[in-house]
């Protein structure tokens, strides 16, 4: 491909991407190649490329007379996706740099802005601002294959973080344990930090959890969304 197509391709992907982040693209939804398209802003020959990249990701995934649709994940997969996550962020998370004052205020806006987006039920508000507040963190630390994976892993559950805020106190809980992440940065006690992260990625593990369940009794779990 020369240039110009490349770049359109990494459009399309990066495009595809944020609406599965954000929770527009569900997983197991199909995806409409031509309004994906027109919506985009690319002919069908560099969006095809960007499907296939991001089914090599785990993002997508192609099915017979369905084409390409947003991955599913079985309960055992996000398990090991989780695992993944405690493994390599706890080694990141202990090489971080000692944040400044202005990341601390960051942290701090990112975590009022998805609060605010909660009182909305902005969904998409509170997804883009759970992930600014973590990767801000994560983007202290020198260690870029491991941010390369943990943002890949973070990618592959995205859509699996429905119906967790519609938990009684989750809110809140989650807005107590950020406050609590920016408390021990600004002491710089990274022992104290992991363990937060550990117990903050099992409360999300745990929503993802309750949301299949939900699931099953036909709720449409993924009205809302998970943390960690």
């Amino acid at each position: 491909m020369t240039s110009e197509p490349i770049q359109l391709t990494l459009l399309a992907a990066t495009r595809i991407r944020g609406l599965v982040m954000d929770g527009i693209l569900l997983p197991g939804e199909k995806l409409r190649q031509l309004e994906l398209a027109e919506q985009i802003g690319v002919s069908r020959s560099p969006l095809r490329e960007a499907l296939r990249t991001l089914e090599s990701e785990g993002i997508l995934t192609y099915e017979v007379n369905r084409g390409y649709v947003v991955a599913r994940l079985e309960p055992r997969d996000i398990a090991e996706i989780f695992r993944m996550r405690s493994l390599l962020e706890g080694d990141l998370l202990r090489s971080i740099a000692r944040p400044g004052q202005g990341v601390l205020d960051a942290l701090t806006m990112h975590n009022d802005a998805m609060m605010a987006a909660i009182d909305h039920d902005d969904i998409a508000e509170i997804m883009r601002r759970n992930r600014d507040f973590h990767f801000t963190i994560f983007d202290l630390s020198p260690m870029r294959q491991f941010k390369r994976e943990i943002t890949r892993l973070w990618q592959l559950t995205e859509g699996y973080r429905g119906w967790w805020w519609h938990i009684p106190d989750a809110p809140a809980r989650i807005d107590r344990e950020h406050r609590q992440i920016i408390s021990t940065l600004r002491r710089f006690d990274l022992d104290q930090l992991v363990e937060l992260f550990d117990a903050h990625r099992v409360g999300g593990h745990q929503g993802i959890a309750n949301g299949r369940a939900a699931a099953l009794d036909g709720s449409r779990w993924w009205s809302g969304t998970s943390s960690g």
